[in-house]
């Protein structure tokens, strides 16, 4: 399994109006076949085939590289198995 790590979460409202009141993960890859766990902080969720792909967005490199990027966005979730804090 791979393992990603993310510099900061995303307010799902900055995406998509819909999406007000959601935090957000977005990765570089749609993930259709294997699993891949996504870590933040001390934090982890595991995005499957069965995670549902909330938005997908594609835009220019802002380097100037002639490049497009396409950035997906799920919805981030604690993994079942992290023990929860109350």
């Amino acid at each position: 399994m791979k393992e990603y790590l993310l510099k900061k979460l995303i307010s799902g409202y900055k995406i998509k109006p819909s999406l007000r009141g959601l935090t957000l993960v977005a990765l570089p890859f749609k993930y259709t076949k294997e699993k891949i766990t996504v870590k933040f902080s001390d934090k982890s969720m595991v995005i499957d085939a069965d995670t549902p792909l909330l938005h997908q967005e594609t835009f220019p490199d802002k380097f100037g590289r002639d490049k497009n990027y396409t950035l997906y966005y799920y919805q981030w979730l604690l993994s079942d198995n992290q023990p929860k804090l109350f």
